[in-house]
């Protein structure tokens, strides 16, 4: 898929996949949710959710390492300063051949790579976010989205055609 469709894409499910509100609980069950449909892939990965700064959420896959949990920690970094998925904000870059240096982030702390997804309310607040690593970046990201999509009870298209 095309960099400008994808996009499109990606801005359609930041615009429909917000919360009227958000819970502890709701957000456990969500990072739940992730978790088993990693599973049900045979994949592994490093899940985590954050609201505010404060890790709500965790688990990792039996195979996923430390490396995983940090590339979610980066790209959940990356999904919070810019209040967009890691993926668009990725995809922006490389269209303008930017890199994490052309913007001024160490790599040390973000990632431009997909796989964290904003936690945005109805009003477009960002509080927090959701991060997958250890599967393509693609797949971590529409991982997320999918299962969004049914906790939130919306429809929003996909990057993917598994997640059709």
């Amino acid at each position: 898929m095309c960099d400008d469709r994808m996009l499109e894409i990606i801005e359609e499910q930041e615009r429909v996949l917000r919360f009227g509100s958000v819970s502890v609980e709701k957000l456990s069950a969500i990072g739940e949710a992730i978790v088993s449909a990693i599973k049900a892939k045979g994949a592994f990965a490093y899940v985590m959710i954050r609201v505010n700064g404060l890790e709500v959420f965790s688990q990792a896959i039996a195979g996923a390492s430390g490396n995983n949990r940090k590339w979610a920690e980066r790209k959940a970094n990356t999904a919070e300063l810019n209040q967009k998925s890691s993926m668009r904000v990725a995809i922006e870059n490389r269209k303008k051949n930017r890199g994490l240096a052309e913007i001024g982030l160490p790599f040390t702390d973000y990632a431009l790579e997909g796989g964290a997804f904003p936690i945005l309310l109805s009003s477009g607040l960002g509080i927090g976010s959701i991060a997958v690593s250890g599967m393509p970046s693609e797949e971590d990201h529409q991982t997320i989205c999918s299962v969004l999509s049914t906790f939130l009870d919306v429809d929003a298209p996909s990057i993917t055609e598994e997640g059709k």
